[in-house]
């Protein structure tokens, strides 16, 4: 896949700012952000890039803003700004916000299966198992693949385990197997690679 003159140039202008992050050293990390941010205000990553070296200096009152503001605009996120917003949310320790980012996300792209993936994967971390069979579901049915079958009996199994023993043994545990039972039968049970 052949990027745009644009992205080329976007990755060049960020990369002192990732090299710096990568090196630990937040304050420089800050200070190359703040040369792009001052030519070009509106790079989305930068703030984010920026956000994130604050978090990791001990800062984090100060990222907030950042990232409430790159959240609020409406434009769409390039992949890098939407790494990054994820790598915030997990240094600063607030993984339940990767949720709230996915979940806008997938509803201007509902059948996008990578940020549905990504939408689950995020239910995973913080324990919404409800949410995870939820999103599993749409996946199994926009996609049809075995993983998202078996995610979603997972979570199933996951909300018997940690919920209502009752509803558990008389509900989930039976619909969980019925659902393996099924898959097994149809003989659409494939490895996939």
């Amino acid at each position: 896949m052949s990027k745009s003159s644009d992205q080329i140039v976007l990755e060049r202008r960020l990369k002192p700012i990732y090299d710096a992050i990568d090196a630990g050293s937040n304050k420089k990390a800050m200070q190359e952000a703040d040369k792009v941010l001052k030519k070009h205000p509106s790079t989305h990553c930068a703030k984010v890039l920026k956000a994130l070296a604050l978090i990791r200096a001990d800062r984090v009152s100060e990222a907030w803003p950042l990232i409430d503001e790159v959240e609020s605009v409406k434009d769409d996120f390039d992949e890098n700004t939407l790494q990054a917003l994820c790598h915030c949310f997990k240094e600063a320790y607030t993984p339940e916000r990767i949720s709230v980012l996915y979940e806008k996300i997938c509803a201007r792209y509902p059948k996008n299966e990578q940020y549905l993936t990504h939408l689950f994967m995020s239910y995973v971390r913080v324990r919404n198992y409800k949410q995870q069979q939820k999103t599993a579901l749409a996946l199994y049915k926009e996609f049809q693949r075995n993983p998202y079958y078996f995610w979603n009996v997972m979570s199933i199994v996951m909300q018997a385990i940690t919920g209502d023993q009752n509803l558990a043994q008389s509900t989930l545990y039976p619909l969980a197997e019925k659902m393996v039972t099924k898959m097994i039968k149809s003989n659409l049970i494939q490895a996939e690679a």
